[in-house]
C-alpha cells in the first residue's frame, strides 16, 4: 500500500522539483541594474552614442542628468557610475525619499567609482542626480545599482505559491481517486480556474504597465506596510508619503490591501505583491459569480457563462488594466453577493442573509461610492418586495444581515466619519465636474467606438446579446412572480443603469433637484454604472438563455458562441486598447521590480481630497522651518515613522519650530518630563511646535496617537467577523463531525 502511494506521489515531486529549478534559474534579485545616461532625465549636455557629455564652453552649472525614482526595502547598497572627466567639481548626490542621503564627488583620475549606502527604512523614492561644477569637461555613460544581498524575494514567494498549487492539485486527485471519480467530473471547478487565469494573463509576465490611477493605490500599499512596521495597527497615517511628511490612510477602504501590503514586509517587490492581489480577486470574481448565478437561476451552465462573460467584460477589464481603478474592479467582486442576498432575503432561503453581509462588506472594504449604489440597489428592492418582506416575517433576516454588516466594519466606518467630520480635509477636490458631461454614446456600446483616449468604456457585444435575450425573454416568455420576477426586476435595474450612463439621461434636469444632485454627484463619472449593468445583463442573458423555451433547445451553441466572443473581445482588448496606445510607459522585466510608483506627467500621486485643506506638493518640505534662528538652537530631528523627535534650546518665548509633518488630528508632542506641549497648525500645514525660552536644552517627542475609539472599534470588527464566520463554518464542521463518526462505526 505505501509503495503504491509512493509511485503515485512521484510525478508530483518530480513536477515539483522541476518547477522549482526553473523558478530558481529565473531568480533576478541579486543581478545589478545599469541605467544608461542616455536613459536619464537630461538637463542639459550633449549625447554620444550611450552617453551625455557636457564643456565648459556650454556656460552651464548645476544638475545635469536625474535618474528614475527606486522603491528599495531597508539594506545594503551600492551605486556606481562609469565616467569620463578631466577635472573636478562634479559631484554624484544620493537621495532618500527627498532627504539628501551623500554627496560624492567624482574623482578625476578615475572612470569607475562604486559608493555603498544604507537604507535605514524601506524608501519609495530612492533617486539620485549628477552635478556639474562647469569647470572641465565630462562625459556620463551609466549609474550602476546592485544590493549587498538581494533586491526583493519575489522567487520564493512564488516557489511557496508553487508548491501548495501542487499539494493542493495532488490532494485533489488523491480523494477523487479513493471515490472512483476522474478529473472531468469537476469540470466546473477546472473552467472556473481557466477563466479566473484567463481574466489575469495580462499580469502573467515581469512587467508592470502604468494605468490612470494605479499609483495613488500602490502607495496606499506601500504606505500600510510602513504603517504596520511603525506599529499601527489599524493603520491611519502613511509615515513615509509625501516625503516623510505623512498621509491620511483611513477614508479610502484599504481591508484587501492588507494582503499585498504583508507581502511587502516578507520582502516581496511592490509589482509582484499588487498582480496577486489581482489575480486572486480575478478568480474570486469568477468562482463568486458562478455561485450566485446558479443560486438564483438554479442552471451550472449559465452560471457558467455568468461567470465568463462578468469577469472579461470590458468595463471590468478597463479598471483593471487601463484605469487601474482599484477600489472600483475590487468592488465588482462583491456585487454578485448583493443580488444573491437579495434574492435569498427577499424571495429564496431566508437563513441564507449571509450573501447579504459578505456582499455589503466586501463593497464598504473596497470602494465608497459602489457602496452608495449598493445601497440603493438594497433600498430598491425593498420596496418591490415590501409585502414579503413584512408579512413572511424576512424582515429579521435583513435586520440581522444590516447589524453584523455594521458591526464587522466598525473599525472603519468610525475613523472614516470622524475625519470626515471632524478632520477639515480637502474634500472639496472631489467635484470633478457636471454629471452630465461625462455621459456616453450609444454608438459606442458595443465596442466599436472608444470614449477618451487610452481606456474602453462599453458594454461589449457578448453583453449586447445578454440584454437582448433577457428582453425577449422578459416581454415574450417570463412571468411576473417568483425567480422570473426577480429576474425581470434584475433586467430592468440592468438597462436603468445603462440608461443613466447615455446621453440620453437628463442628467442637467435632475441635478436641479437636491437630492438627485447629491447622488449623482457621488456617482460623479456615468459610466461607473457599466459595472453593476454588466453583471446584471450576465447573469439574466445566460439564465435566461437556458431557461428560454425557444432559445434553450440552442443553449449550446449560444454558450459557445457567446462565450467564444467574449474571449476573442478580451484578447482584442489586451493587445490593442491596453492602457495609453499612443503614449505607453511600460516598465519591463528586473527592473519593473525596483522602479518606483509608475505615474505620468499629470498624475496626482496623493490625491488632495485626504490633505488637511489647502496642502500643496510645492510648499511641501523635507526640512524644518525655525520662527527665528538666532533664537533657536537646534541640536538633532529625528524620525522615526511616525514619530519626530526634536532637541533644541531656545533664548525668547512665542518661538516655534515647524516639522515636516502634516497635521492631522490624533498627533501629540510631550517636553523630556512627559508634559503636554502645544501644538498648532503652520504653514501649508505643517505641525507647528510652540518652544520653552527658558535657554536650557529640551527634548520634545511628537507622535501620532491611534484614538482608542478606533482601536476598539477594529477589534470588535475582528471579533465579529470571526464569530459570524465560525457561524457560517458550523453546520459544515457539525456534518464532517457526523460523517467521521459515522466512518469510524462502520469501520468497527
Amino acid at each position: 500500500m505505501a509503495d503504491k502511494f509512493i509511485k503515485k506521489l512521484i510525478p508530483y515531486l518530480m513536477f515539483a522539483l522541476a518547477g522549482v529549478f526553473f523558478l530558481r534559474m529565473g531568480d533576478e534579485s541579486r543581478t545589478p541594474v545599469t541605467i544608461d545616461a542616455c536613459d536619464m532625465i537630461k538637463s542639459a549636455g550633449y549625447e554620444d552614442d550611450t552617453a551625455i557629455g557636457l564643456t565648459p564652453d556650454s556656460q552651464f552649472s548645476g544638475v545635469m542628468l536625474t535618474g528614475a525614482s527606486y522603491l528599495l526595502d531597508a539594506g545594503d547598497y551600492r551605486i556606481g557610475i562609469a565616467y569620463r572627466t578631466d577635472g573636478g567639481g562634479d559631484e554624484l548626490v544620493l537621495y532618500d525619499n527627498g532627504r539628501e542621503l551623500a554627496v560624492h564627488e567624482l574623482d578625476p583620475d578615475a572612470t569607475y567609482q562604486e559608493y555603498p549606502f544604507t537604507l535605514e527604512h524601506s524608501c519609495p523614492d530612492f533617486s539620485y542626480e549628477i552635478r556639474y561644477g562647469g569647470e572641465n569637461s565630462i562625459l556620463i555613460q551609466s549609474v550602476t545599482l546592485s544590493a549587498k544581498k538581494r533586491f526583493y524575494r519575489d522567487t520564493d514567494f512564488l516557489i511557496i505559491v508553487f508548491l501548495l498549487l501542487t499539494a493542493a492539485f495532488a490532494l485533489w486527485r488523491y480523494r477523487f481517486a479513493r471515490k472512483g471519480r476522474g478529473i472531468r467530473e469537476d469540470y466546473i471547478v477546472l473552467t472556473l480556474l481557466g477563466i479566473g487565469a484567463f481574466s489575469s494573463l495580462p499580469y502573467f509576465n515581469t512587467g508592470l504597465s502604468w494605468a490612470v490611477d494605479l499609483c495613488y493605490h500602490l502607495i496606499r500599499i506601500e504606505g500600510i506596510k510602513d504603517g504596520l512596521m511603525a506599529g499601527q495597527f489599524p493603520v491611519v497615517i502613511y509615515p513615509e508619503a509625501l516625503h516623510g511628511n505623512g498621509y491620511l490612510n483611513c477614508m479610502y477602504p484599504n481591508l484587501l490591501l492588507y494582503l499585498p501590503a504583508f507581502l511587502r514586509m516578507k520582502g516581496v517587490s511592490l509589482a509582484d505583491s499588487f498582480k496577486f492581489l489581482v489575480i486572486l480577486c480575478n478568480f474570486a470574481t469568477a468562482f463568486l459569480t458562478y455561485h450566485c448565478a446558479r443560486t438564483i437561476g438554479g442552471n451550472p451552465k449559465a452560471a457558467l457563462l455568468a461567470s465568463l462573460l462578468y469577469s472579461c467584460c470590458p468595463y471590468r477589464y478597463t479598471n483593471i488594466y487601463a484605469r487601474g481603478a482599484v477600489g472600483e474592479f475590487l468592488a465588482m467582486t462583491f456585487f454578485p453577493l448583493i443580488f444573491a442576498g437579495l434574492y435569498h432575503v427577499l424571495l429564496g432561503d431566508r437563513k441564507k442573509w449571509g450573501y447579504l453581509v459578505l456582499g455589503m462588506s466586501g463593497l464598504l472594504q473596497t470602494h465608497i461610492l459602489s457602496v452608495t449604489l449598493g445601497a440603493l440597489f438594497c433600498t430598491l428592492f425593498c420596496v418591490l418586495y415590501l409585502k414579503p418582506l413584512l408579512l413572511e416575517g424576512r424582515i429579521l433576516s435583513l435586520c440581522k444581515a444590516a447589524l453584523v454588516s455594521l458591526l464587522i466594519n466598525l473599525g472603519f466606518l468610525v475613523p472614516f466619519l470622524d475625519f470626515y467630520q471632524n478632520g477639515n480635509l480637502w474634500t472639496d477636490a472631489l467635484e470633478l465636474g457636471t454629471y452630465q458631461e461625462y455621459t456616453l454614446n450609444l454608438s459606442g456600446l458595443l465596442g466599436s467606438q472608444t470614449t477618451g483616449d487610452y481606456y474602453v468604456l462599453t458594454l461589449g457585444v457578448p453583453l449586447a446579446f445578454c440584454l437582448m435575450i433577457s428582453l425577449a425573454y422578459v416581454l415574450l416568455e417570463g412571468k411576473k412572480a417568483g425567480e422570473d420576477g426577480y429576474l425581470r426586476y434584475l433586467f430592468l435595474l440592468g438597462a436603468f443603469l445603462l440608461f443613466m450612463s447615455l446621453n440620453f439621461f437628463p442628467g442637467w434636469e435632475m441635478m436641479t433637484l437636491p437630492s438627485l444632485k447629491l447622488l449623482l454627484e457621488k456617482v460623479q463619472f456615468p459610466w461607473r454604472l457599466l459595472g453593476p449593468a454588466s453583471l446584471l445583463f450576465a447573469m439574466t442573458g445566460s439564465i435566461c438563455c437556458f431557461r428560454s423555451n425557444m432559445l434553450s433547445r440552442y443553449g449550446r451553441v449560444l454558450f459557445i458562441a457567446l462565450a467564444g466572443l467574449c474571449m476573442l473581445s478580451a484578447t482584442r482588448f489586451k493587445s490593442e486598447d491596453f492602457a495609453y496606445p499612443d503614449n505607453r510607459i511600460y516598465t519591463r522585466g528586473h527592473e519593473s521590480k525596483l522602479i518606483g510608483i509608475p505615474k505620468g506627467a499629470n498624475t496626482v500621486v496623493y490625491p488632495f481630497e485626504w490633505r488637511p485643506r489647502h496642502t500643496v506638493d510645492s510648499d511641501l518640505t523635507t526640512e524644518p522651518s525655525l520662527s527665528d534662528s538666532s533664537q533657536i538652537s537646534l541640536q538633532s530631528i529625528k524620525r522615526e515613522g511616525t514619530t519626530t523627535t526634536l532637541q533644541y534650546s531656545c533664548l525668547s518665548e512665542d518661538q516655534y519650530i515647524e516639522v515636516p509633518v502634516i497635521y492631522y488630528m490624533g498627533y501629540e508632542a510631550v517636553d523630556e518630563n512627559g508634559a503636554p506641549v502645544p501644538l498648532e497648525s503652520g504653514y501649508n500645514n505643517r505641525i507647528r511646535v510652540t518652544l520653552s525660552g527658558d535657554a536650557k536644552p529640551h527634548t520634545v517627542t511628537l507622535s501620532y496617537r491611534i484614538p482608542l475609539s478606533y482601536t476598539l472599534s477594529a477589534w470588535i470588527s475582528i471579533l465579529s467577523a470571526a464569530g459570524y464566520l465560525l457561524f457560517l463554518a458550523a453546520p459544515y464542521l457539525r456534518r464532517a463531525t457526523l460523517t467521521a463518526g459515522k466512518e469510524n462505526n462502520d469501520v468497527r
